[in-house]
């Protein structure tokens, strides 16, 4: 690792961050949407060589660019770069791995020597991102999921626990994880009120690992999407969508496809 680069990335990448709300508002025609990435620099180069032949130059990822995988720094240099040198075509959500008490334990500190000096930089720059983003005024991205239904205009960079951590249910509800410590499970109730308190038509969110990349809920109204390939050995594959002129189209890319995709299917 070039010590010396990645410091003076995050830096420049930081400056940008702070200057960017908790919650991003954005306006394009056409958005490439990415799930977890893990540290799989493979996958993530995949997906910018999909963008050309989609001809789409912009991005939402939606967190946990680290840990798990092999590449943690690399993929957090890629990306750095490319936010730096095109700020309003790429954003970067934060995810749950993008926390000093996650990444300390599941790889990126030991990717990064192990060295405290740029292990606290790095979360400091982490703790700078955006929390989620709006979609041409109707799809709210996320990493994790949401709560207590709450206004968009309430939600803060330091307050963000259920966005990093929650996840989809299909009982009603709001109730305690039995899979992840400290994190909230809700229910199509909490999500149907959600949009309608902020007048939005859908959710996408990450965070999941799913075997077939990704995965609709709530009947349309929340879509989950992973994005790296052979996650840890379990042989699944990974997904992201388009979203242009307001359908989301969905492609499966990965395990035993040699990294070519697939077009799934597109959705209002």
């Amino acid at each position: 690792m070039n010590k010396e680069y990645f410091e003076d990335l995050n830096r420049k990448v930081s400056l940008i961050f702070d200057s960017e709300p908790a919650v991003v508002r954005i306006n394009y025609d056409s958005v490439i949407l990415v799930g977890d990435l893990h540290g799989n620099l493979k996958a993530l180069e995949f997906i910018l060589k999909m963008s050309a032949k989609l001809k789409c130059t912009k991005f939402i990822f939606l967190g946990d660019y680290v840990d798990r995988g092999g590449h943690s720094v690399e993929v957090l240099c890629r990306l750095f770069q490319l936010k730096i040198n095109h700020p309003e075509n790429i954003i970067l959500l934060r995810g749950n791995h993008e926390t000093a008490g996650t990444n300390a334990f599941y790889g990126l500190y030991n990717d990064l020597d192990m060295d405290d000096n740029i292990f606290t930089l790095v979360n400091r720059t982490f703790e700078k991102m955006p929390i989620a983003a709006v979609v041409n005024g109707s799809i709210f991205c996320v990493h994790g999921g949401i709560a207590n239904p709450i206004c968009l205009d309430l939600i803060k960079k330091e307050d963000c626990h259920a966005f990093l951590w929650n996840d989809p249910q299909e009982a009603q509800g709001l109730k305690e994880s039995a899979q992840r410590w400290g994190a909230e499970e809700f229910g199509p109730d909490v999500c149907e009120e959600f949009l309608r308190i902020n007048r939005l038509e859908k959710i996408v969110r990450a965070h999941s690992a799913l075997d077939k990349g990704y995965k609709w809920w709530f009947g349309g109204k929340l879509l989950s999407l992973f994005s790296t390939p052979d996650y840890c050995g379990s042989k699944n594959v990974g997904a992201f969508a388009l979203l242009k002129g307001g359908h989301l189209q969905i492609f499966v890319f990965g395990h035993m496809m040699e990294y070519s995709y697939s077009f799934i299917e597109s959705a209002d």
